[in-house]
């Protein structure tokens, strides 16, 4: 009954005030104050949501657009849309910059591609045993692995289907149901040396793609001119918020996620809405730029947050993957540029020594691994060392960027145990089981490429880091 007498006041008010006089001056001043100040708050609160819900989306399409357009002369990457490009070199210090913490373990290629259309094939060689994989990553920052471990190293064939897509694919194709219209893929391939490159990058030229409509068994289609434009770059802008409504238009998201698209619509910028932001009111523009600094500060804090998986001072990331609702993750995993799905590769690092002091080129460092603690690796592992600045791999007179189980003339100590020497200058004993490092703070990371259980249940820890 309490209910039904508050709904029916507030009827009476409304009837109340719609028969009252005019409002005078002061009141209607008050009462624009009143409405400003509820579209200001409310495009700054659910532009804060909708800043952190959507990077991934509109830091991809950022991506795949200033990747297959020219839009300068010396950029590394412009292949067009449906078509690999290809890294046909190791990544070092001085290749590596268009890549965050690149690996000197494989090969990259990669595409963007586009399956709003129709479905995408992919003809993938053989590989003959050798590691392979392909991160099929939609623009919710979900990825699909199609690799050594989920698909053998046999010759096959796929087909990237977007949702809503009905047909029928061609005998012997395999599809790969995609979340959303477009994809980014990056592949690597295993290289073991400098000698073994060539057959490497042979391989990796063997893949290929192209849409159902033009793909013919065993027939790369020519690839065409990469166009022209200019660069994309919406991140700290109100184009954010333009791109994440085109977006939003030609992609459907999940079916609970309904209610907070309604509240992306009530500022304009949901699927059912044309953003423009020359057309904003001074209170919901001022709302969307408020928004814009709160999301990136929010973003940027959480690259500071603790992670909880911590073993002999390595921070074991191990929840890069089916984020659900933690949208602040999910947009966190991709400001830092992205992961696999840690079953295809696990890459525990650590950024301060055990006395927890950041590392440099001034102290020197081993790791002792047991005959019994070597990474637990379906394929290979591999140490890296980054300069904590910059994220690239550190220079060095011997040109080794990372050291692993596939690093020529590694030595083991004669009890099956295995030393590793991190620090400036050559060990005296010699130079066979060392990673240089320089002198600014550096962080270092582990590869363990298809991890094995022990990694995920916490039973494997790598050694501490001691000082020698």
């Amino acid at each position: 009954m309490g209910r039904r007498w508050r709904a029916a006041g507030m009827a009476l008010m409304m009837a109340v005030a719609a028969l009252a006089p005019g409002p005078s001056v002061a009141q209607a001043d008050a009462s624009a104050a009143n409405m400003d100040l509820i579209r200001e708050q409310m495009a700054r609160h659910v532009g804060t949501l909708a800043y952190l819900w959507g990077w991934p989306m509109v830091d991809l399409t950022r991506q795949m657009h200033n990747e297959t357009h020219r839009v300068s002369p010396d950029q590394v990457i412009a292949t067009p849309v449906n078509h690999f490009y290809r890294y046909e070199r190791l990544m070092t210090p001085s290749s590596g910059g268009e890549l965050r913490a690149p690996n000197n373990d494989t090969l990259y290629f990669g595409g963007w591609f586009d399956l709003t259309a129709e479905p995408v094939i992919l003809q993938v060689p053989d590989t003959g045993g050798r590691y392979h994989m392909m991160a099929l990553t939609d623009f919710f920052n979900e990825v699909t692995h199609l690799s050594r471990r989920t698909q053998g190293t046999q010759a096959q064939v796929f087909a990237m289907v977007g949702p809503g897509w009905k047909g029928t694919l061609p005998a012997g194709v395999k599809p790969v149901p995609m979340a959303t219209n477009q994809v980014w893929i990056l592949g690597r391939m295993a290289v073991a040396s400098e000698q073994d490159l060539p057959a490497a990058l042979d391989l990796v030229r063997r893949y290929w793609s192209a849409p159902l409509s033009q793909w013919r068994r065993d027939q790369p289609p020519p690839v065409p001119q990469t166009p022209t434009g200019q660069s994309l770059d919406p991140i700290r802008s109100l184009q954010f918020f333009e791109v994440l409504n085109r977006w939003l238009r030609s992609n459907t998201v999940r079916p609970d996620e309904g209610a907070l698209l309604g509240l992306f619509d009530q500022i304009g910028f949901g699927p059912r809405s044309h953003f423009s932001a020359a057309r904003l009111d001074a209170a919901t523009r001022r709302g969307l730029e408020s928004a814009l600094e709160d999301g990136h500060a929010l973003l940027k804090a959480s690259t500071n947050r603790p992670l909880k998986d911590v073993r002999n001072g390595w921070i074991y990331p191990l929840a890069m993957a089916d984020y659900g609702h933690d949208y602040l993750s999910r947009a966190n995993v991709a400001y830092a540029g992205y992961a696999n799905r840690p079953e295809e590769s696990a890459y525990p690092s650590r950024v301060v020594d055990g006395a927890g002091r950041l590392m440099t080129g001034a102290r020197r460092y081993r790791l002792h691994f047991a005959p019994d603690q070597l990474p637990p690796a379906g394929a290979f592992w591999s140490l890296t060392a980054y300069e904590l600045a910059t994220m690239q791999m550190i220079e060095n007179p011997i040109r080794r960027y990372s050291l692993g189980d596939r690093t020529p003339g590694l030595k083991f100590n004669a009890d099956g145990s295995l030393d590793l020497y991190i620090q400036q200058d050559p060990p005296a004993h010699g130079t066979s089981n060392w990673l240089p490092v320089g002198t600014q703070p550096y962080f270092l990371t582990v590869r363990i490429y298809e991890p094995g259980k022990s990694v995920f249940d916490g039973s494997y820890k790598l050694p501490p880091l001691l000082e020698d």
